[in-house]
């Protein structure tokens, strides 16, 4: 986190002119960017469980809990994977995800 030299208000990235700079929140000054301090990445965060294993028959297998539950698609009782996530708010709770390992159908359940 960085700080104006001028007020000692909290400094945000932003481009001006199609470069890097930090802009104070509070006064609105301009600082130049050293560009071994600063570093512009987008990294998308990846979920671990969405990553596939590879069995020794070679097929791929995820790393996700299962149980046996009737899909909405096929419409028989399948073999599905399941996960959960905070979709809504922190006092709401985690929605869960299931998706079937016959038709890949994906399908969310609130509690």
């Amino acid at each position: 986190m960085e700080f104006c030299d001028e007020c000692g208000g909290m400094l945000v990235s932003e481009k001006k002119d199609g470069e890097a700079a930090m802009k104070c929140r509070s006064c609105g000054e301009y600082q130049d960017v050293d560009s071994e301090d600063f570093k512009v990445t987008e990294e998308k965060e990846e979920d671990p469980m969405d990553r596939l294993n590879v069995n020794e028959d070679g097929e791929e297998e995820s790393a996700r809990p299962t149980t046996q539950k009737e899909c909405k698609r096929c419409g028989k009782e399948t073999e599905q994977e399941w996960w959960l996530k905070q979709t809504r708010a922190s006092d709401e709770p985690p929605t869960r995800f299931y998706r079937c390992r016959k038709c890949s159908n994906v399908y969310k359940e609130y509690d």
